[in-house]
C-alpha cells in the first residue's frame, strides 16, 4: 500500500513538503519555515513590548507633573499683567478725581473769599439796598449749590475690555477648526469627519 501524498508547496522555500497553515497570514509553511516564521513574529512582539516599555516610562515621568508648565506660566503672566493694568487704570482714575476735586475746592474757595470781601466792603461803606442784598443772597445760594453738588464727574465703564480675555483650546480642536474638511485613512478607506454615512 502506497503512502498518501499530503505534501504541498511551502510558501517560503517553494518546496513540496508537509505544510501547516499560519492562522495569521494564511500561508502554508513547512515545519522549518513555520518555526522561523514564528521566531520573526516573536521578534516583532518583543519590539512592540520594548516600544510599550519606553512609552510607559515616558508616561510615568510626566505623570507626577501632568500640567503643561509653559501654559501655566503664560496664564500666570497674563494674570499679573491684567492686575497691573487694572491697578494702573484705577490709580490714574483716582488721580484724576483728586486733581479735579482739588481744582473744584480751590475754585469754591476763591469765590468764597471774593464773596467775603464784597460783604466786608458793603458793610464798611454802609451803603447797600435790596438789590445788593438780593445779589449777595443769590451768590451765596449758588456757592451752596456748588458745594452740595460737587461732582461734575461720573464713572464711564467701557464695554470694550482693555484686558485680553484668554481661553484654552486643545491642539486637536484647533486643527479641526483650521482644517474642517481634512480627510484621513481608516482601514484603507478615505474618510471625512464631516461626512456621515
Amino acid at each position: 500500500m502506497e503512502m498518501a501524498n499530503n505534501k504541498t508547496q511551502c510558501f517560503t522555500c517553494n518546496k513540496k513538503k508537509i505544510t501547516f497553515t499560519c492562522e495569521g497570514c494564511l500561508e502554508k509553511l513547512c515545519l522549518m519555515d513555520l518555526t522561523e516564521h514564528q521566531q520573526i513574529l516573536n521578534d516583532e512582539l518583543h519590539h512592540i513590548i520594548n516600544d510599550y516599555d519606553q512609552f510607559k516610562q515616558k508616561f510615568n515621568e510626566q505623570k507626577p507633573n501632568p500640567y503643561d508648565l509653559s501654559l501655566i506660566d503664560q496664564i500666570n503672566q497674563w494674570e499679573t499683567n491684567s492686575i497691573e493694568k487694572i491697578q494702573q487704570k484705577a490709580k490714574d482714575c483716582r488721580e484724576t478725581v483728586i486733581k479735579s476735586s482739588q481744582t473744584f475746592l480751590n475754585d469754591i474757595e476763591m469765590k468764597f473769599n471774593d464773596f467775603y470781601e464784597q460783604i466786608k466792603q458793603i458793610q464798611k461803606e454802609n451803603e447797600f439796598n435790596e438789590i445788593n442784598l438780593n445779589y449777595l443772597k443769590n451768590q451765596l445760594m449758588k456757592m451752596n449749590q456748588e458745594l452740595n453738588n460737587p461732582s461734575n464727574m461720573s464713572i464711564d465703564q467701557d464695554s470694550q475690555s482693555f484686558i485680553n480675555e484668554i481661553s484654552i483650546i486643545s491642539l486637536e480642536k484647533m486643527i479641526d477648526l483650521l482644517i474642517p474638511s481634512r480627510l484621513f485613512l481608516h482601514a484603507g478607506i478615505c474618510v471625512s469627519p464631516l461626512i456621515s454615512q
